[in-house]
């Protein structure tokens, strides 16, 4: 069950943004998601770990969640995909649904 008092959309406006901007863009500063990075490895590899910590580091908010809050899930699509899942205390959104176009929505 959702906490009212946490606004899971607006983080999870802020993580579409972080995805949708590559490392480096702003400048003196690394972050962004570096998606390219994380590209032609094998879908075994532990990279969710690697994935949070990165999105933690670059929104500091979501590092300030208590443990548990934010977690990744991945379920496979064929043989050769996985689709992402970002989970916010219970809100739950498609990595692929966060790339599109950000809704700026009232804050």
């Amino acid at each position: 069950m959702a906490d009212d008092s946490l606004n899971a959309d607006l983080l999870f406006r802020m993580i579409a943004h972080w995805l949708k901007t590559k490392p480096r863009t702003y400048l003196g500063s690394t972050y962004g998601a570096p998606l390219e990075d994380w590209l032609q490895k094998p879908l075994s590899s532990p990279i969710a770990d690697a994935f949070l910590a990165k999105m933690k580091a670059d929104i500091p908010v979501l590092a300030a969640l208590p443990v548990g809050t934010i977690s990744l899930e991945a379920t496979n699509n064929g043989i050769d995909r996985k689709n992402l899942y970002i989970n916010i205390n219970g809100a739950s959104v498609s990595v692929d649904a966060l790339t599109g176009e950000v809704d700026r929505g009232s804050y």
